[in-house]
């Protein structure tokens, strides 16, 4: 259970920080006036060439995120019903 809660939460922590920065991407890119601002303003705030670039690293690492906690969840419930198996197994035995 510790790789699965493990999983989970950093699948929360790249999930909000993606969220994060693809928010900050729109924010550059409609605060901008223009194109030299917005690859000013890219490159100090979000270490990027533009706006776009900070917007397609979010979406990736929110499909991984996503994509990671999906894998997580199956990992729980995988976990949840081998434990219940094998307690009911427990059960059969001793009687």
């Amino acid at each position: 259970m510790f790789f699965i809660r493990t999983a989970k939460f950093i699948a929360h922590l790249i999930f909000w920080l993606s969220l994060l920065r693809i928010g900050m991407g729109f924010l550059v890119a409609f605060g901008s006036d223009d194109m030299a601002q917005n690859f000013a303003d890219s490159a100090r705030y979000l270490g990027t060439a533009n706006s776009g670039e900070a917007i397609n690293e979010g979406t990736r690492y929110l499909l991984v995120a996503i994509a990671l906690g999906v894998i997580a969840e199956i990992g729980g419930l995988v976990a949840r019903q081998t434990d219940y198996y094998e307690s009911e197994e427990d059960d059969v035995e001793s009687h």
